[in-house]
């Protein structure tokens, strides 16, 4: 299940696994970043530089990599598109 969250979702309100993926994005995300738990996540990616769409996709898990037809995805996965 996925939760949907936008740019007013608090934090605090973002499920631990979502968290520390975010946190591996941007340092501020750490639990020790500094970011209180009321920001929305509008307010940090405005504060961090980050486009808010990029936030919003990677705390879903959604971030998927296009590689051009004939090449491979690299990092060892053994795939070729």
């Amino acid at each position: 299940m996925t939760i949907a969250y936008d740019a007013t979702t608090r934090l605090d309100k973002v499920n631990a696994q979502d968290a520390a993926r975010l946190a591996q994005l941007h340092p501020a995300f750490a639990p020790d970043g500094g970011i209180p738990g009321d920001a929305s996540l509008g307010a940090i990616a405005q504060a961090t530089g980050l486009p808010l769409e990029l936030i919003l996709t990677y705390a879903c898990g959604e971030i998927h990599v296009k590689v051009h037809e004939g090449q491979s995805c690299g990092g060892g996965c053994g795939c070729s598109h």
